[in-house]
């Protein structure tokens, strides 16, 4: 921390130090969660306190307080140093794109990197890459408000491949838009460690055509050793065939009542 902000050993910033601990414990934000933001952000303890109360009151608007401010502040300590039109700037983004404001404060807890990022070059540049795909504007609310994790995706890292994975095991770019607007958390799973080896199973082991996904995408957010493959094995077992909802849309119970009684799982 002495490298990130050398001004830490001097008086003034020792006092601001003080004033910052008083203010957030006032809040009643937990002291960890103060310790692990000046830790990740140095910078912080140059900030003011009238300045901090602007942005907490901006936070508080849209429900952020106490426990859930703690968990803020940890997570992206940054949006503590932003001005308040910055901040402005994406909630009114998000109002424009039809969220309301209940919806906004539900991702600012969630995903608060979101609002310290910048509207025109990155948050525009995640939504031209959705329409890009096929992804219909009407669409991108629902999809936001199911997964705004995908606004701190990297492109070129991680969302491209990962739709490109998809297109090259058969789907078009057509069922891979229909697949994100169904289950937008797609958008964030790995190739290596789910796309891939549920693909495999799909396809090899219960000799299903890759297009099955396109109905059901949530079959990616199962656990292939704890369900899928369980599950599927039961079935082969019993000489039985189902979609993969009926396979795994159903919990233990609503599952052996409907393949028999032996059909449930072990733990």
């Amino acid at each position: 921390m002495l490298l990130k902000y050398p001004w830490i050993l001097s008086r003034s910033i020792l006092q601001n130090y003080e004033n910052i601990l008083i203010f957030f414990d006032d809040e009643k934000v937990p002291k960890i969660s103060v310790a692990q933001a000046i830790k990740s952000c140095p910078l912080l303890l140059g900030l003011s306190v009238n300045k901090l109360k602007l942005v907490v009151e901006q936070l508080r608007d849209f429900g952020i307080r106490n426990q859930k401010l703690g968990k803020v502040i940890a997570t992206s300590p940054q949006l503590l140093l932003q001005k308040p039109q910055e901040f402005n700037q994406v909630v009114c983004f998000l109002r424009d794109l039809g969220l309301d404001d209940d919806i906004i404060g539900r991702i600012l807890g969630r995903c608060p990197e979101i609002f310290a990022s910048s509207v025109g070059r990155t948050l525009k540049r995640k939504l031209n890459f959705l329409m890009g795909i096929g992804v219909s504007r009407s669409h991108l609310p629902r999809i936001i408000k199911k997964y705004p994790e995908f606004f701190v995706c990297d492109i070129h890292r991680a969302l491209r491949p990962r739709m490109t994975y998809l297109m090259h095991v058969g789907l078009s770019k057509r069922e891979v838009a229909l697949m994100v607007c169904r289950f937008s958390p797609l958008l964030g799973y790995s190739i290596d460690e789910v796309l891939k080896p549920k693909v495999e199973f799909l396809m090899n082991s219960m000799g299903k055509p890759i297009s099955d996904v396109v109905e059901y995408p949530r079959y990616f957010s199962y656990s292939l050793e704890k369900k899928i493959k369980p599950r599927f094995w039961v079935l082969k077992g019993r000489n039985m065939e189902c979609s993969l909802k009926s396979m795994l849309g159903k919990n233990d119970e609503e599952f052996a009542a409907e393949f028999g009684e032996g059909a449930k799982i072990p733990l």
